[in-house]
This record gives C-alpha cells, structure tokens and sequence, in this order.
C-alpha cells in the first residue's frame, strides 16, 4: 500500500496531474486553450485494476510524453467525488477504470473501460486523437449535464444500481418516440439489457447507434440481445444445424467486423453455455479467429483451474492463440499464448511468444517487474 501511495504522488507530480478537487468546467476551458483533450479516469478506492493503472501504467515515460503533449487528465474516484454522481448519469460506466476522452467543449471523444497496459492506452490515445481531429464524437451522449434531462428511473439506478427491472425498460421503450434522441439509448446501455422492440430497433441500425454511443458501449447490449434470440430461436432444437441457420439469419444486421465479435459472444453461449462442449467452442472459434473482451484468457483460467486442459483441448488452444495474438494484441494475451504452448510442450511456439511479449515490452518501455505483474501464468 505505501508502495502504491508513493507511486501516485510521484505520478501526480511527474504529469502535472489536474486536482481531483478541480471543476470539470475549469478544466474545459483549459483544453479549448491548449488545444488539448481531457482523459479522465474513473476510478474507485480498492479497485485492484484501477491501482495498477497508477502503479505500473501512468507513469511510464511514453504515456507521459503523450499526456503532457495532447492531454489534460483528470482522475475522479466515482464513489467519493462530487463529479462521480454526475459522470455516472452523464456517461456509462458499466466497468473500472473507465477512461473518458473528452475535447474542450466536453464532447465524448471515446469511452473504454478496463486495464490497460502501456500499449493499449497508447492505442487508445492514437485513436481518440484522430477521430477529434476528425471532428467524431459521440453525440448520443449530452455534453453538459442536468438531471432534468434523464429519466428519474435511470438516475436512480447509476446511483444506486437498483430499480430497474424487464417491466421497468420495456415500459421505458413504450414511451420512447425517438430512439436516436440525446440520451436515449442510455438505460439500455447502462444495464446491459432491452426489451425485445428495443434490441430489433438497434439491430436494424447497428451503425446508427454506434456511431452514436460507440462500439465498446453499445456492443453488450448487442450480445444480450443476441443471447436472447439465441435461447428462444433454439428452445425446441438446439442442434448445429438450428445454430448454423440462426447465425446467417442475423449475420446481415451488422458489418463483417461487428459480426465476429458477435460471433465469439455467441459461441460462447452456444458451445461452452448450451453445450457445455469446449472443443466445439475452440474449433468455433479458430474458424471466426478475433480477440474480443476476455474471453481468451477467461477460458484459460477457467480451464486451468477446473484441470480441463486435455491433449486435445491443449492442442486446439495453442491453435486459436496462434490465430489471434499478434504483436500489437497486448502483454496478457501474449503471456496466456506463451503458457498455453509451454503447457502443450511447444517449445517453439512458447518462445515465439515470449520473444513478442519481450519485444512488446521493450517497444513500449515497460518495466521488466511491471510485465511480471500482469498475470503471470
């Protein structure tokens, strides 16, 4: 804990971090004169990712360079700051840290939640760069906030996390005139849910309210409905031929990238939910190869701590990994690859990707301790 404390006064100094205690207004106007954006990052006092964001992230020099160069930071603990009530109603904040890249007249830049290493938030820096020089931004979100704006429901439940029910949001929908009005898809994004009229609305224009909300946001939304199709389209036959003809009958409401990651959500419910069958998810998933949210590594703990690593299993892994960890994918996911090939006695594969986590970390100037915390395997 004191190591952890020194790190971030350190941090605070070394970035010429903005006071926790500092308006959100004041800082506004600083990035409209700088000609900067704001990161802000939602964090809360006992978050275990949150701290190693600002023990092993934040102060790496390359991350320094790029905050000092194009950003203004602000770190908000979203339980115990005044401006956490208002971020949690103004923006969704379904997972911690949440990062917030804002320009100087408080649009939403972009929204992403999770750890991150040096790597991926340089990626994310990149990005949220060029789509404000871009003049993109997240409309769908208000730019200042007032309460009178949302419904009292909502408000509600990002405070608290309660009250809302199926009944709650499919009542909300029956009095939604404009699902593309500022703030409207807020209650489904924040629960992850919606009712059946809602989730065939978004699906019949994915692009619309992505480019409204963002893809990170919106996407689980998407994967609940999706899971909900699934379930009731299979509920008397569940066969692969029932799952094949269910998947061509949606796959033209997205993009082909949206619909691979679509497709890692539904075979994870398919085979590992419904079937209980990881072989059939592995092959599932070599055959529609993207890195999405966790569950690569998940599957790994998962499989290594319920000893279900088979010769098979293994094998089959070891191939899914090779499909889709590349030198830019980040050091968990090069670690996991690296341990599924030692376990699979894979000496080549296993070097190949320690050598890229090594490369990976000495690209980004990261700390050889710093890489040894992140998930050893």
């Amino acid at each position: 804990m004191k190591k952890v404390f020194h790190t971030l006064c350190l941090l605070l100094t070394a970035i010429g971090c903005l006071a926790q205690n500092q308006s959100l207004n004041s800082i506004l106007k600083q990035a409209k004169k700088e000609n900067k954006l704001i990161f802000v990052d939602c964090y809360f006092t006992g978050c275990i990712p949150c701290a190693q964001m600002d023990e092993n992230v934040f102060p790496n020099a390359l991350i320094k360079a790029e905050m000092d160069k194009n950003f203004l930071m602000l770190k908000v603990d979203i339980f115990k700051d005044k401006l956490g009530d208002t971020l949690k109603v103004q923006h969704i904040l379904n997972g911690f840290p949440t990062f917030l890249v804002l320009n100087g007249d408080g649009k939403l830049i972009s929204s992403s939640s999770g750890y991150k290493d040096p790597g991926n938030l340089i990626a994310l820096f990149t990005d949220a760069r060029q789509k404000a020089e871009q003049h993109k931004f997240l409309s769908g979100f208000s730019t200042s906030y007032n309460e009178a704006k949302y419904p009292a429901f909502y408000v509600e439940f990002c405070k608290t996390r309660k009250g809302v029910t199926g009944e709650t949001i499919a009542a909300y929908t029956d009095t939604l005139k404009n699902f593309k009005a500022e703030n409207a898809l807020l209650p489904y994004l924040v629960t992850r849910s919606a009712d059946e009229k809602a989730i065939e609305t978004i699906f019949a224009d994915y692009n619309g309210f992505a480019a409204l909300y963002g893809e990170e946001v919106l996407q689980p939304v998407v994967d609940y409905g999706l899971s909900q199709k699934l379930v009731k389209a299979l509920k008397t036959n569940s066969d692969q031929e029932a799952f094949d003809d269910f998947l061509a009958s949606q796959k033209k409401n997205f993009s082909d990238k949206t619909w691979k990651i679509c497709l890692q959500t539904l075979g994870s419910r398919y085979y590992l939910g419904m079937k209980k069958d990881t072989i059939g998810f592995l092959k599932f998933s070599i055959k529609n190869p993207v890195l999405y949210q966790y569950h690569f590594n998940a599957l790994y703990s998962t499989l290594a701590a319920k000893k279900g690593f088979n010769p098979e299993v293994t094998r089959l892994f070891c191939e899914w990994a090779n499909t889709i960890v590349t030198e830019n994918s980040g050091l968990e996911y090069m670690k996991t690859a690296a341990a599924v090939h030692r376990l699979a006695k894979d000496e080549a594969g296993y070097r190949k990707f320690v050598k890229m986590a090594t490369a990976y970390t000495a690209r980004y100037q990261m700390k050889p301790e710093t890489a040894a915390a992140s998930s050893s395997k």
